[in-house]
């Protein structure tokens, strides 16, 4: 049975079981005058997405907007396939990502470069959306969906260029994307670490100092659930990412970066070790440790290589 809870008034969290895996992707529902949904998941989720629109009281075919963070397969590879069941709905999305929606080919390939070609069996197929149903979006702009909710648009780069996060106005909440943290509330672990191959340091940092300035009340995670500890996770995301460049710059200064990636990916599975032992988290920290910890040890790894102009041979 599908999960679906009501997070905030009139906003709905629906379990997309991202990958299979319970509690790793949230889609949120915003039931307003004009209905929007925020993340797709990938293909593969889609029917457990249509699943938890009905099982809130909405028809697909009432939904206005289909707003993606970003556009990774992971938030945004089903927004062809739901499309076609929301059929007067808006895609929305990063001006910089809009022509990867309109046609996906280059964004696949991406993915089974970073990832290898498991991408199509895990994230299904990606469907081409339809010039005339985008609409790219730039920092500042607003839509409206009622009278209390008001949807500004953050442009928010670190960890991809593409990245949108979104402050709705009824309950002064952020929807953050990818942009601050990975966040498993069973266990209260936060790991703001990013894959390859876009992932920026300063910029993160940027993008965390402008999300703090809103004073929101709640951050609605992707990856997955929410808190209402804004601040907190802010300030804990900004000094565990600083954590892995002191791993980082100490073995620079030892001169031993060529075994960083395995220190980093220590240090990342050390923190999610309570979650072992944990039934509803078994599949969830499989994934953690086996896929998702070393992907984001590779993609600092490649960041901190050309910034730093490291010679990893």
């Amino acid at each position: 049975m599908t999960d679906v809870s009501e997070v905030a008034e009139n906003i709905y969290m629906i379990d997309n079981q991202l990958f299979r895996i319970p509690r790793w992707g949230s889609v949120y529902l915003l039931n307003e005058d004009k209905k929007a949904l925020i993340e797709t998941g990938p293909t593969t989720s889609a029917v457990t997405v249509l699943d938890g629109i009905r099982k809130i009281g909405v028809r697909p075919k009432d939904i206005a907007y289909i707003i993606v963070t970003h556009i990774h397969l992971d938030h945004a590879g089903g927004a062809g396939v739901l499309a076609k069941e929301m059929p007067q709905a808006q895609v929305i999305v990063h001006h910089k990502g809009a022509r990867h929606l309109i046609n996906p080919t280059r964004l696949l390939q991406s993915t089974i470069d970073a990832r290898g070609n498991e991408v199509i069996a895990t994230h299904g197929e990606v469907l081409p959306i339809e010039t005339h149903r985008l609409r790219a979006i730039k920092e500042g702009d607003t839509i409206s969906l009622g009278n209390q909710q008001i949807l500004e648009f953050i442009d928010a780069p670190g960890h991809a260029p593409h990245e949108l996060c979104i402050y709705e106005t009824r309950n002064g909440g952020l929807f953050t994307g990818d942009a601050v943290a990975v966040y498993i509330a069973e266990c209260d672990i936060l790991l703001p670490f990013h894959p390859p191959p876009h992932f920026d340091l300063e910029l993160c940092f940027k993008t965390l100092k402008r999300l703090e300035d809103f004073s929101a009340s709640i951050i609605y995670y992707s990856h997955f659930g929410f808190s209402n500890k804004v601040p907190e996770h802010i300030s804990r995301a900004r000094e565990k990412l600083l954590a892995w460049d002191n791993i980082v710059m100490s073995a620079v200064k030892e001169g031993a970066f060529k075994g960083v990636s395995k220190r980093l990916i220590s240090q990342a599975c050390a923190e999610v070790e309570p979650m072992k032992g944990v039934k509803s988290l078994e599949l969830l920290y499989k994934y953690l440790v086996n896929v998702h910890i070393p992907l984001c040890a590779v993609g600092h790894t490649k960041y901190y290589q050309e910034a730093l102009t490291v010679n990893i041979s």
